[in-house]
């Protein structure tokens, strides 16, 4: 990826903060929900509006896309609490996943579009088997909230991070008793692995001399070893994104930018500054030619890359 960044397209039509983004496997939709609990879809190379997923009762903090791009996942807030599965080339909704007593805060497909992680802030991660339309297992042993979900690349490993400071690797093969990498000091918001599997990376902050500092630290998944850390943002880190090609990182947070990291050199490529208010969530095209940002301004901006 070179260096050259141009802010493309702006997408309107949220009326409150827009929580959460997701692209479609080819790239062609943008699904975005958030606090008007609608979700919308939008047109990638366009930029128009094509769909709108109405059925939340409260607000939408997760969506994502099946690997196949045939189903969309979301998850709602207090007073609903559910997982809603949608049918994407009907906007019908498909089924309704409850279980969990809280925000349902985040969630994750596996690799196979069999399982589907979802966790919130009732302290609790549900794995739901898909092909059988059923809960297949509950983690549990948080004590407090959990923001975060991520399946490996290779799906035999389910990341789980929060409010207790620590990131949890589950072995799905035995998951009794996750590993817990020397990590974080503050609360973990995020997590993403790079698309070889081998590097997972966390955003938190954590309190310095009475100011909050945002980092973003990298390490080595099969040792729990540090690879390095990404400092710059001035408040906290609240979503991480790896390219698809691994070679960059993109981070959003509180101080109201979105900055791209260099993964072999560590440093920054490039600060976007296009929104106005918190950053709370990015994710780069599946060909790393856009990158999507969402936040407290209302709006989606889709960022050109080449």
């Amino acid at each position: 990826m070179a260096n050259t960044i141009h802010q493309s397209i702006t997408l309107k039509g949220h009326t409150s903060w827009v929580y959460c983004l997701a692209f479609s496997p080819d790239g062609q939709t943008v699904a975005s929900g958030g606090w008007d609990e609608w979700i919308r879809l939008w047109d990638v190379p366009t930029g128009k509006e094509h769909g709108i997923l109405k059925g939340h009762k409260t607000e939408v903090y997760c969506v994502g896309f099946s690997p196949d791009g045939k189903t969309l996942a979301s998850g709602s807030a207090n007073n609903d609490s559910v997982v809603r599965l949608w049918d994407v080339a009907t906007g019908e909704e498909q089924a309704v996943l409850g279980g969990h007593g809280n925000v349902v805060h985040c969630l994750a497909y596996s690799p196979d579009g069999k399982l589907l992680a979802t966790g919130g802030y009732d302290r609790t991660v549900n794995l739901w088997d898909l092909t059988a339309g059923a809960l297949k297992a509950t983690f549990s042993g948080y004590e407090y909230k959990l923001y975060a979900v991520t399946f490996s690349p290779d799906g035999k490993t389910l990341s789980t991070s929060g409010a207790d400071t620590a990131v949890k690797l589950w072995d799905l093969s035995a998951p009794q008793k996750p590993t817990i990498p020397n990590g974080p000091t503050g609360w973990v918001h995020c997590v993403a692995f790079s698309p070889d599997g081998r590097t997972m990376a966390s955003g938190y902050g954590h309190h310095q001399n009475g100011k909050v500092i945002g980092e973003v630290r990298l390490r080595d998944v099969a040792s729990g070893e540090a690879r390095g850390r990404f400092r710059g943002h001035t408040n906290w880190v609240y979503s991480v994104a790896f390219s698809p090609d691994g070679k960059t990182l993109a981070s959003g947070g509180w101080d109201g930018n979105v900055r791209l990291w260099d993964i072999a050199s560590g440093a920054e490529r490039a600060t976007l500054a296009g929104h106005r208010g918190i950053v709370l969530a990015v994710a780069f095209s599946p060909d790393g030619k856009t990158l999507a940002s969402s936040g407290y301004d209302q709006t989606v901006k889709l960022w050109q890359l080449s």
